[in-house]
């Protein structure tokens, strides 16, 4: 029938929101909730069922980005999912951020992606510029450490588990506040620290210049960030249907 030719993929767009944003939801043990740049706020759990799967039941780390599901699912229509070899060339989409990823999630081989950028910010906004390359994630620009920023603790259902863990030692308080502070440069290893406690830059200052050159690769390719100015795209004010809130750009 019909589901012996369906893919079924469940993911998150982010991570939990802290408290405050009307549910509070904890990521712990990452750092970090929506609306930040740290694990807990865009490291998210995904899984892929189907009987079109060579193998079941495998937990996958390889390296994915939200934007790879695009080039990923066209692959799929064009070439079918038997192709993991890449003979195939399927549908081209041009010149675009994601990439296919059906070789990787199948288990045929490792990731098609070695980096992703995170966030890259006007200069004249904040500059805040965050990115993934391999093991190393680089943070440059302001951060939130206050609501979105810490180790927020789950509920407590276990409690041996819950004290054993490495970061007890560093969780806060949850507070209703946001807080941002100017982080610099920040470098971790989130392969050996994905829970962002061990700031490294200092001690791989190679590392931090070779993705500094990197964002700079990407600024130059960005499109400069729209003004938001002007009247609001609601209902409410355009004839109950939602709107551009600019009629040119």
């Amino acid at each position: 029938g019909m589901w012996d030719n369906t893919i079924f993929i469940f993911f998150s767009d982010n991570g939990g929101p802290a408290k405050g944003h009307s549910i509070g939801q904890s990521n712990y043990p990452l750092r970090g909730a929506k609306y930040s740049y740290w694990e807990g706020g865009i490291r998210s759990a995904s899984f892929v069922h189907s009987p079109l799967l060579p193998n079941t039941g495998v937990v996958n780390t390889e390296l994915l980005h939200v934007t790879d599901w695009l080039p990923t699912l066209t692959y799929l229509g064009a070439c079918g999912a038997s192709d993991t070899t890449g003979t195939c060339q399927g549908t081209l989409l041009g010149d675009i951020d994601g990439v296919n990823q059906w070789s990787a999630i199948t288990g045929a081989s490792a990731s098609n992606r070695t980096e992703f950028l995170i966030a890259i910010h006007d200069r004249d906004v904040d500059g805040t510029a965050v990115i993934r390359m391999g093991p190393w994630k680089l943070i440059l620009g302001t951060l939130d450490v206050g609501r979105n920023g810490g180790w927020l603790p789950p509920p407590r259902i276990n409690e041996s588990l819950y004290n054993a863990h490495p970061s007890f030692d560093l969780l806060i308080e949850q507070t209703e506040d946001d807080e941002d502070v100017d982080s610099g440069v920040q470098l971790y290893n989130v392969e050996t620290d994905p829970y962002e406690t061990r700031e490294v830059a200092g001690d791989n200052e190679d590392v931090v210049d070779m993705m500094r050159g990197r964002l700079e690769h990407h600024r130059r390719r960005s499109v400069h960030q729209l003004s938001t100015d002007g009247p609001s795209p609601h209902p409410e004010t355009s004839d109950g249907v939602w709107t551009p809130w600019m009629d040119s750009c």
